[in-house]
């Protein structure tokens, strides 16, 4: 019974979990919140309230990456390169003065979207690893484990899915019930340990970090593939850590930011 109902909520999972990942960006700032300066507060608290509310998803481009080389070093200059954006985002930021209210706050919401796209791993594309450099498709199973790729037993559900939906929207359905504030709180509880060492470092330095957690998942992670749920689950509490180390790099963003 447990597989059959297993298997019901991951297809749900495929058509429906877009819409959960409001759920992550909010928890993110949540989290942030707590290692935010009074001053880094009242700042974007300023300038979020020039302007009317954007819905987050419509800002950042969804066909962005984090681009590194064959050292995993982001040196690009492409202005379609998540960490180029997030720059020029903190440019306008740094500079508030040169700029108008409404490049103020379209640079703050995109720091915000751009800085967990950052921690998503199916973001990452490195040179020479082909299948890493765009979205692809694989077969998940409700098997924790089974004898075969090719043996299905009466029990088991396979389905298709992709690489940018497993870490961009489908670990957020499980936790759907949940409100963003008990779901920062779970993360935090769990995470809030790396928070003065995850803070450490520039945009730069953070995509370095994300290529070598990248690079050794591609290795097996590869276009049509099977998944199954043992090896998703472990992949979960990578994309929760993901999620509360944006939060604490959000906060020493903003901090250094906004002194």
């Amino acid at each position: 019974m447990k597989r059959v109902i297993f298997a019901i909520a991951f297809v749900a999972t495929v058509f429906t979990a877009q819409a959960w990942t409001k759920l992550v960006d909010d928890a993110s700032y949540l989290i942030a919140e707590k290692y935010m300066s009074k001053s880094a507060k009242a700042e974007y608290n300023r300038i979020l309230g020039i302007g009317e509310y954007v819905d987050y998803k419509l800002v950042a481009d969804k066909s962005a990456r984090v681009s590194l080389d064959t050292n995993l070093h982001s040196v690009t200059t492409s202005e379609k390169d998540i960490v180029v954006r997030m720059e020029k985002a903190l440019e306008v930021l740094r500079n508030r003065a040169k700029y108008s209210d409404a490049e103020q706050y379209k640079a703050l919401l995109n720091l915000r979207k751009l800085n967990i796209e950052l921690h998503t791993i199916s973001r990452i594309a490195i040179e020479g690893v082909e299948h890493s450099q765009q979205d692809f498709e694989f077969t998940w199973s409700s098997n924790r484990e089974g004898p075969s790729p090719d043996k299905i037993d009466k029990y088991e559900h396979r389905g298709k899915l992709t690489w940018h939906k497993l870490w961009g929207t489908n670990f957020c359905f499980w936790h759907q019930a949940w409100s963003s504030e008990y779901y920062a709180y779970d993360i935090n509880l769990r995470f809030s340990k790396l928070s003065s060492l995850a803070m450490q470092g520039s945009v730069r330095d953070w995509a370095h970090e994300m290529g070598l957690r990248a690079k050794p998942m591609y290795e097996w992670a590869k276009p049509g593939m099977l998944l199954r749920n043992e090896p998703r689950l472990n992949l979960e509490d990578i994309h929760l850590e993901m999620v509360a180390r944006s939060a604490f790099r959000l906060a020493a963003l903003l901090n250094d930011t906004f002194k």
